[in-house]
């Protein structure tokens, strides 16, 4: 049986998400994704219809920030690295790279017909640095 630390598992999801809010603001790249998309900022805090897609996609993104941490607990405790906060480092770096990447990058290619290395770096940049503190985080608060 696997023992995993659920306040860990909630503490990850909880700053997956904060990242994420900070990630896509303008604090950090908000201004720039929302530029080389094609959207327009005032619109999408105006409009109705993308308030309510914004909504489900907040519980979405909850939902599996929540499965993700869990799934990546259970990776650290499988692999050992639990109590080395830098084997979860790179248990999480691995993960991103072997499995995100391999999947979005792919997708981000073929989604829009004028693709941008620059979009594609924000959009992988935040899982990278998400699973890489999920896996630091797991791995040290065991």
């Amino acid at each position: 049986m696997v023992t995993v630390n659920y306040f860990a598992i909630a503490t990850c999801t909880l700053l997956n998400m904060i990242l994420g809010m900070l990630w896509y603001s303008p604090i950090l790249f908000g201004t720039l994704w929302v530029k080389l998309m094609g959207f327009d900022y005032n619109k999408m805090k105006n409009d109705p219809n993308i308030q309510k897609r914004a909504q489900k996609g907040y519980i979405i993104s909850s939902i599996c920030h929540l499965l993700m941490a869990i799934m990546m607990a259970h990776f650290i405790e499988y692999t050992h690295a639990s109590g080395s906060w830098f084997d979860g480092l790179k248990i999480g770096f691995c993960c991103w790279l072997g499995f995100t990447v391999t999947t979005m990058l792919p997708n981000q290619v073929f989604s829009k017909d004028n693709f941008s290395w620059l979009v594609t770096a924000i959009n992988l940049g935040y899982p990278m640095v998400g699973l890489s503190m999920a896996g630091t985080l797991l791995a040290a608060w065991h």
